[in-house]
């Protein structure tokens, strides 16, 4: 993903009516495929005599083995989008395809950052005049005469980028204006000079026209070769004379110039045979997201995308792939404005693959990413094949592994399925580094391979008509285990291409097409439907309880209306892990409509806490139980945690737990309500190797990380939540080795988790009669062990809360300065997670009156914190030497422009002071013997400072216990 899916950079399952069946050119009547051959498909030759590249690893899919065994297969025929930061059409590795022809056909910038308007100018001899001043010179050299006489002139100032590239032509300055002419070359056809090195002449500059029409290119640059060393930066323009506008085209964020090679470079950095997974198909190239807010999409931006490559799909022969690396975290999955929209538009669209990344929100569950939670995507993890990991990384592995940041399954039965999540690849040549990794980069290889077997079915099957879930479903029903994985981190595995593309011509020679299927199970712990059966509390069903699956396949592709109204489709069900089973071992339904198949589990089988996960398998009748002969799946996932409670003291103890580098070890933890704090420690007595541990939320996203180095002398490493932080539910811890080492033994690390439980009621401060600031606390111990610390407090700033609604534009600005004694802010920033889901990015910035920002960021997710800094000093007369007149600046996308809706934005501005309160306790000392209270009072021995109007004070009430640990609850007055 561009901002979080590393890269991302900086960082939406699918029912197609059988309706569509009817446009093939024959009848389909069967109601399930053939059964094929349940053995492997032969492994094809690999000696070659070529060179192995993994550096964009094509044999971890067999990719390289399909296209040597059919070369005119390697994406010929096929366009492929790529919605991102821009495409470089400039770089090598992106210049032609297998056969010749111009590899980026197209490119158009949605973000509006290249967006320049043009105004009226006048020639005087050989300079190009506004208001009588000269922009331009060098008129005469390149021979202009405008068809209806006029001449237009833009100005593309390098200040608009200074929170982003900055120097556009790299001659080390920010300022360089580059002038534009715009005319009309002939009746009603616009072209345009561009002064691409900023010394305001022409006269060495080449006419230039809409990219598509001539592929027309030029470079920012600078005479000055040294102060750039060579560096140049690739543009095109588009130009809409109905607006006035000239639109400057180029990358100036590099994630998408990456993303397209691996997705389909053609001879990389001049490197023959170093090639992307489909060097033979072209690229339509979108820039959507704006770089200069952090990478993020603009309103409207992604929709445009969308119905642009749609369009395309429709209405032109070849077949069209879409690739998004792009991705923000999802608060109510599949919910999202975005992925409804996308699902109805693929839904009308069905010839027509969209790919995408499934997030680096990893390795924790419900992780995944929106859009690539909508059901007809192709999501796609990031895993790392045994040969990269050698050549890339140096990691010997003896079995391909999954990246810990990519996104995971839960309530979803996502990600789809998994390609490589690391490449080096195409880049512009102001980049110094061409190694990404992330699913930013999984997301085009599976874009590619998807290239790969539209390109063989076009060739192999002339009449063959191009099916977006035809190609998904034989990618998931062939792909390869990795090792470890459960469906919820690989979806179905690894790509095949070979297999797939069998598979897919099975299918062809059969008449059969697969039926997509909608699928909804009830998630008892969020109180709403998924697509998988997903319980985290260990609450599953139990004592004869079932788990309801609704499944409906759409109306069945029958000849005859009588036979889709009573026609028998019948499946057997089978489960693939002991734990559980289809109440019904057969189902049928008669016709169209839903079927509901009852699951129940074995409560005995479910007792050791950790993660468990399989699927249903439904069959059709007669046919060899194949996972390549299957209709659909129900996915089941049950987390058993560990509990806490007086009988182990409120702690739970890990020991020996084994790592090899690429493993992963999840654990739950239930953390009641009433917790006052949690203490999590990771240790080893290994003392080479590293390991770490993540955090996560009842929710799925994570908010803290434990971590021991290689080699490093400190074997243990602990945290301490608290306060706010200690929210109760279903906590996910997982534990991995870090992937840097060459031994790839395995080693033991240890899990330590204590909470210790706390009652606290009335803890608010207040003023005492003479003024001075207080807080008294009742606190009660609930559990079994005697809890002792010493309590103090400090006031540490003052707070106000702001609550709007944006009615009205689709950005929110906050103006402020700094008060004296301050040393800075902090702004924490949220909306409702249903208002999240009208957006498809949210830019937060803190920008001073020159435009340029102290803060430039975006949301993940629905909340996000924003600091600030001040200088704290004081002038003479005692005011603030900080005069600055910030804004806080956050800027929503809205997915969907056309259908406007008021959002409720709540901001808590927090003011440090540079020298906060201390506020001493009476008593001192907090003993609380199991099951008792006690009333604690702090105050002041002077005055509460005073605050601005509007705010108020806010602090923390401090228990320091025995062994140092330091418990800090938030107070406010």
């Amino acid at each position: 993903m561009i901002r979080r899916a590393a890269t991302l950079f900086v960082i939406t399952f699918f029912c197609l009516s059988n309706a569509a069946f009817a446009q093939r050119s024959r009848t389909f009547t069967a109601p399930s495929p053939s059964p094929i051959p349940s053995a492997p498909i032969p492994a094809p030759d690999k000696t070659r005599g070529q060179t192995e590249w993994n550096f964009v690893p094509l044999s971890a899919t067999h990719a390289d083995e399909f296209v040597a065994d059919h070369p005119t297969y390697d994406g010929r025929g096929v366009i492929i989008f790529i919605f991102d930061t821009g495409v470089d059409p400039g770089v090598p590795g992106l210049l032609t395809t297998t056969e010749g022809t111009r590899k980026v056909i197209d490119v158009r910038d949605y973000s509006g950052t290249g967006d320049v308007p043009y105004i009226p100018a006048v020639r005087v001899g050989d300079e190009l005049q506004v208001n009588g001043q000269t922009v331009l010179r060098g008129l005469n050299a390149i021979d202009v005469h405008p068809a209806d006489g006029h001449y237009y002139y833009a100005a593309l100032n390098e200040q608009r980028y200074q929170n982003g590239l900055r120097d556009l032509n790299f001659d080390g300055n920010d300022t360089d204006i580059f002038g534009i002419l715009v005319y009309e070359d002939s009746d009603g056809h616009y072209a345009a000079y561009v002064d691409s090195d900023g010394d305001h002449d022409l006269s060495d500059e080449h006419k230039v026209t809409d990219y598509h029409e001539h592929f027309d290119t030029f470079a920012f640059h600078t005479s000055d070769t040294l102060a750039s060393e060579g560096r140049t930066l690739t543009g095109a323009v588009n130009i809409y004379p109905d607006r006035h506008i000239v639109s400057v085209y180029f990358d100036d964020g590099s994630h998408g110039t990456h993303v397209a090679g691996i997705a389909s470079g053609h001879t990389i950095d001049n490197e023959p045979g170093f090639n992307g997974v489909a060097p033979g198909a072209q690229i339509v190239a979108i820039k959507f997201a704006d770089n200069n807010a952090g990478g993020v999409t603009v309103t409207g931006s992604m929709q445009r995308a969308f119905l642009d490559a749609a369009a395309m799909a429709d209405t032109q022969s070849k077949p069209v792939v879409v690739n998004m690396s792009f991705g923000i975290g999802n608060e109510l999955e599949g919910q999202a404005e975005m992925d409804k929209w996308l699902d109805s538009l693929l839904t009308a669209t069905p010839n027509l693959t969209v790919c995408v990344a499934a997030g680096n929100e990893g390795p924790g569950l419900s992780s995944i990413g929106l859009p690539g939670s909508a059901s007809g995507v192709i999501a796609s993890a990031a895993g790392l094949p045994v040969a990269a990991a050698r050549d890339l990384y140096r990691l010997y592995t003896t079995h391909p592994l999954i990246f810990d940041f990519s996104s995971r399954g839960g309530e979803l039965a996502k990600p789809d399925l998994v390609s490589p999540g690391t490449a080096v690849s195409t880049v512009p040549d102001y980049v110094e580094s061409d190694r990404y990794n992330g699913t930013s980069m999984a997301s085009p290889y599976t874009a590619g391979c998807a290239a790969l077997l539209l390109s063989a079915m076009r060739q192999e099957f002339p009449s063959w008509k191009t099916n977006a879930f035809e190609i998904k479903r034989a990618m998931e029903l062939s792909a390869e285990h990795i090792q470890g994985a459960t469906p919820l981190d690989e979806g179905y595995g690894m790509i095949a291409v070979p297999a797939a593309f069998e598979l897919l011509s099975h299918w062809e020679r059969t008449g059969y097409i697969p039926a997509a299927a909608t699928i909804e199970a009830e998630i008892p712990t969020i109180t709403r439907t998924g697509t998988a059966a997903y319980f985290r509390a260990g609450n599953y069903p139990s004592n004869g309880d079932h788990e309801t699956f609704t499944v409906d396949l759409g109306e069945p592709a029958t000849a005859t209306a009588r036979e889709r109204a009573i026609g028998m489709q019948a499946f057997d069900l089978v489960s693939d892990a002991p734990w559980m089973s289809p109440v019904e071992a057969s189902i049928y339904r008669r016709g169209s409509g839903p079927m509901y198949i009852d699951v129940r589990y074995n409560s005995k089988l479910l007792e050791k806490p950790g993660l468990y996960c399989g699927r249903i398998w439904a069959y059709p009748k007669g046919t060899p139980h194949s996972h390549a002969n299957a209709v659909f799946e129900l996915v089941n996932s049950i987390a058993i945690p560990h509990t806490f409670s007086d009988a182990n003291h409120y702690r739970s103890q890990l020991t020996s737990i084994k790592l090899a580098p690429g493993d992963l070890d999840r654990e739950f933890f239930t953390i009641p309500p009433g917790a006052a704090s949690v203490k999590l420690t990771l240790s080893t007595q290994d003392p080479k190797r590293g390991c770490m541990a993540s955090v996560f939320d009842n929710d799925g996203k994570e908010f803290s990380r434990l971590s021991i180095s290689d080699g490093s002398q400190l074997r243990s490493s602990s945290i301490f939540i608290q306060g706010q932080g200690v929210t109760p539910g279903v906590w996910e811890v997982d534990l991995s080795r870090t992937m840097v080492s060459e031994d790839n033994g395995p080693m033991e690390a240890n899990l330590t988790v204590q909470i210790q439980p706390l009652d606290i009621e009335t803890l608010a401060g207040g003023t005492a009669n003479n003024g001075d600031a207080t807080i008294r606390a009742t606190l009660a111990n609930p559990s079994v062990l005697t809890f002792d610390a010493r309590a103090d407090g400090e006031i540490a700033g003052y707070e106000r809360t702001i609550d709007t609604f944006i009615t009205t534009g689709d950005a929110f600005q906050l103006p402020f300065t700094a008060h004296p004694g301050e040393r800075g802010a902090i702004f924490d920033v949220s909306l409702p997670k249903e208002d999240w889901d009208l957006v498809t990015d949210i830019a937060c910035q803190i920008v001073r009156p020159d435009s340029s920002t102290v803060f430039n960021s975006a949301f993940d997710y629905r909340t996000k914190t924003v600091p600030v800094f001040f200088d704290a000093s004081e002038d003479d007369s005692g005011a603030s030497a900080d005069t600055t007149k910030y804004t806080l600046l956050i800027r929503p996308a809205l997915a969907l422009p056309d259908r406007p809706q008021p959002w409720h934005l709540h901001i808590v501005e927090y003011r440090y002071l540079e020298h906060g309160m201390y506020l001493p306790a009476v008593p001192e000392r907090v003993f609380l013997p199991p099951y008792q209270e006690m009333t604690c009072t702090l105050e002041s021995d002077h005055p509460a400072l005073a605050v601005p109007d509007g705010y108020r004070l806010f602090g923390t009430f401090n228990l320091h216990e025995r062994n140092e640990d330091i418990i800090r609850l938030p107070v406010r007055w």
